[in-house]
């Protein structure tokens, strides 16, 4: 589409540009852009699912034809300062329902201080610098390499849920997956597994390589050898967009494999928890009778019953865009990690 703006001859645009004094609807820029309202809302609050250049097109339009509300369309065409990147890993938005949840209210906190905040998937990172005063970075992938670019820009930026060396905050999951495995033991249960993504493990001994050392393992690890147990079987699966049959399909297949050899699986998150209990339920293992299994997330419908790790995704948004705030005035950098509770349900 030609991001040159159509003539004015709908009786919608004479309308609104006759009359400064009135305020244009989200219908008439539509119908002025020859675009849905759909295409509108997403352009005018900063939402993924259309081209950078058609989000151009459609605020310009609305700037022409006088959108008051439109805040978000003032401040992105008005200067890029006030322009927040939300730059995420690829597929995270559509696929993992926490980076959606965390997305929707890291909006909602920008939005608060008068921001803009603006979806880059990771292919298009490298335009942050052109439209946006500040980033946060979601995620991380293998070639990562977003903030040693942001760095050499010199465009402040904060990560969740991945240290760095200058301004990143996160939950923390090492001290959840403890309280989980705590939780296990006192229960009584003695024989305890993990399953988690991208876990290296040694075949000859019961050591493991974690990806960095504030990996949510470290706590179940900490409190199995607290209890003198050694993890009963460590079940590594790849990273997946879909993580629930991920986990599904590889227990399933080790369940096949060899006899059930443990009574506990402390999962990395709630996606993988629910395959993990679909996998024993379809084998006939009951749970938690035969095996009790925890989560991490405490995802919103996911895990209504499930005995998981609750962290507070609002407040992560919360303290995340102060954190941010800091970085761009120039604060002291710092690592914050926010405390987590477990919520105990029906899974354990």
């Amino acid at each position: 589409m030609s991001s040159r703006l159509p003539r004015a001859d709908s009786a919608a645009s004479q309308s609104a540009t006759a009359d400064s004094a009135k305020s244009a609807t989200i219908h008439e820029i539509a119908e002025a852009a020859g675009v849905s309202i759909a295409s509108v809302s997403r352009a005018l609050n900063g939402k993924p699912g259309i081209s950078e250049k058609l989000r151009q097109h459609i605020l310009k339009i609305s700037e022409e034809i006088n959108y008051r509300p439109s805040t978000a369309a003032r401040q992105l065409i008005g200067g890029k300062n006030a322009v927040v990147a939300i730059s995420m890993r690829e597929h995270g938005f559509e696929l993992r329902p926490y980076f959606t949840l965390l997305y929707m209210s890291l909006v909602v906190e920008l939005s608060k201080q008068g921001k803009t905040p603006v979806y880059f998937s990771y292919s298009d990172s490298e335009r942050i610098s052109q439209q946006a005063g500040s980033a946060i970075l979601l995620g991380q992938e293998i070639d990562e390499y977003r903030p040693e670019m942001l760095s050499r820009q010199g465009v402040p930026y904060i990560r969740i849920d991945q240290w760095d060396a200058d301004f990143s905050i996160s939950t923390d999951g090492v001290d959840g997956l403890y309280q989980a495995t705590r939780y296990l033991i006192d229960k009584g249960c003695t024989r305890i597994a993990f399953i988690g993504e991208e876990i290296e493990k040694n075949a000859n001994a019961p050591t493991v390589s974690l990806p960095v050392p504030e990996h949510r393992m470290s706590g179940y690890l900490r409190a199995m050898a607290e209890a003198g147990m050694q993890p009963a079987r460590i079940l590594s699966i790849p990273f997946a967009y879909n993580a629930t049959l991920t986990a599904y399909r590889h227990l399933r297949a080790c369940l096949k494999e060899q006899p059930l050899d443990f009574d506990a699986v402390v999962c990395e998150t709630d996606e993988q928890a629910i395959g993990c209990i679909t996998a024993l339920e379809d084998e006939g293992i009951k749970v938690p009778e035969q095996v009790s299994v925890t989560g991490f997330d405490d995802l919103p419908l996911l895990a209504r019953e499930l005995t998981t790790v609750h962290q507070d995704i609002p407040q992560l948004a919360a303290e995340a865009v102060r954190l941010l705030n800091d970085a761009i005035a120039g604060g002291k950098p710092r690592h914050v990690v926010l405390p987590v509770r477990l919520i105990k349900r029906n899974s354990a």
